[in-house]
């Protein structure tokens, strides 16, 4: 009995031993942990800093091009911008352009606290996903983050009397087949048919698993009818006033509301034109609306059958009708702007952004990038001298933390010592940055 309990004794004694080497071992990489930021995070944190201070250029071209201030001027155009983002619209791209300008002007953006800050759910700004405060004695400039658009809440957050409210749409065909691609509905339905299948079989098989539009019951999700979904299709089509109405009804008057909310929709394809126009509404600068194509799918161009297409447009029912109005409606504005100053300033535009381009890349070589997607290599002057170029080519997700940062700190300071909070976040950031994971 003795000889076992001293045989116990040794057991537990070793294994506190090696509890506590355990122990130590975790505590120094706890406090590695805690020391080290990993280098692409705090380059972009500190870029943003320096950019912030004026310490860099962020101008695109050779001389400098101050940003002018609008702040002064008596106009009637709308000072703060609210803009939906729409999935698979291109707009990765156009929020890194809206971050970089609102970090240049030290703008108050409608951000919510959480993991998935980059997601705005305004449902839940009373309770627990609650909005980060403007700097004090200011408003909110500016929202671009993903969310549904509920305009009895932003009209409240945002008023329309100094904001101008925006989205973008594109093209029902080639967003349904960027979204089939994106969201893994493409890869799904080619381990079920094989990968001999066809673009036009994968897409019929996953259409058909899908019951067709009536006025009973339409589809709306990340990939069909998303614009729609995005807009507040499912909450304004449940309107008591619209119990009954057929399904083409509820279409119509849903494109009359976002015809009264939105005072203009750009088009993706249409994209270096509408952000000259955004441009002329909002009072910006030509310089404030550059932007770089951050992905551009790897995947090998196919086509697709007419039938194909005519099936994709039956079931982008909702949002084939909202493109066709707002696409029509573009010509309007461009119209109200005039065309030639249009043409005139695009033309500019282009000019100066393929300039831009082959300054920030190398486009000999090429470097694979999320999402299936490849760029071109960024250049020493895209990393030392105009990291603009490295901002406009950063996620969007990760620059959303970022930023969420900046401005809980209400000096667009960021407190890099002594938050562990602060690191906590850096680290899942860069967890998701090497791992090229984006929370829809």
């Amino acid at each position: 009995m003795v000889a076992k309990e001293q045989s116990t004794w040794r057991y537990f004694t070793v294994s506190s031993r090696f509890r506590k080497v355990l122990l130590l071992l975790f505590m120094v990489t706890l406090l590695v942990a805690f020391l080290y930021v990993p280098r692409p995070v705090q380059y972009h944190i500190n870029y943003i800093r320096r950019i912030v201070h004026g310490e860099i250029r962020t101008d695109y071209t050779q001389p400098h091009i101050e940003i002018q201030s609008h702040d002064a001027e008596t106009t009637t155009r709308k000072k703060n911008f609210m803009f939906i983002k729409t999935h698979k619209c291109g707009t990765s791209s156009l929020v890194n352009v809206f971050y970089l300008l609102g970090v240049r002007r030290k703008l108050n953006f409608v951000i919510q606290r959480g993991d998935r800050s980059h997601n705005i759910q305004l449902e839940m700004a009373n309770g627990s996903r609650p909005l980060l405060a403007p700097r004090p004695g200011t408003v909110y400039n500016m929202q671009c983050q993903h969310g549904t658009f509920r305009p009895n809440i932003e009209h409240t957050i945002m008023p329309k009397e100094t904001s101008l409210y925006s989205t973008i749409v594109r093209s029902p065909v080639s967003q349904f087949k960027s979204a089939f691609s994106f969201f893994g509905a493409e890869g799904k339905v080619k381990k079920k048919l094989g990968s001999q299948a066809t673009i036009d079989e994968l897409i019929a098989n996953y259409l058909n698993s899908h019951p067709p539009p009536d006025d009973n019951h339409v589809t709306t999700s990340l990939i069909i009818n998303s614009i729609a979904n995005d807009l507040g299709w499912t909450s304004f089509s449940n309107r008591p006033e619209l119990e009954g109405s057929t399904l083409q009804e509820k279409i119509d008057a849903f494109i009359q509301h976002l015809d009264n909310e939105m005072d203009f929709v750009m088009i993706t394809d249409r994209m270096d034109e509408s952000l000259v126009l955004l441009k002329e509404y909002l009072g910006w600068n030509i310089t404030d609306i550059m932007y770089l194509n951050r992905m551009v799918s790897s995947k090998p161009k196919v086509t697709m059958s007419d039938e194909t297409k005519a099936k994709i447009l039956q079931y982008q029912v909702i949002d084939r009708q909202i493109f066709d109005h707002f696409n029509a409606s573009f010509e309007r504005h461009i119209d109200k702007i005039g065309r030639e100053k249009v043409a005139s300033q695009v033309k500019q535009f282009r000019e100066m952004r393929e300039k831009f381009e082959n300054k920030c890349f190398n486009k000999s070589k090429t470097v694979r990038g999320p999402y299936n997607s490849i760029t071109w290599q960024i250049t020493d002057y895209g990393r030392n001298v105009n990291l603009a170029c490295t901002f406009l080519q950063t996620r969007d997700v990760m620059l959303t933390h970022v930023i969420t940062q900046l401005q809980l700190s209400q000096d667009y300071e960021v407190p890099m010592e002594g938050g562990f909070k602060m690191e906590e976040i850096i680290t899942k950031i860069k967890h998701d940055y090497d791992n090229n994971e984006e929370l829809v």
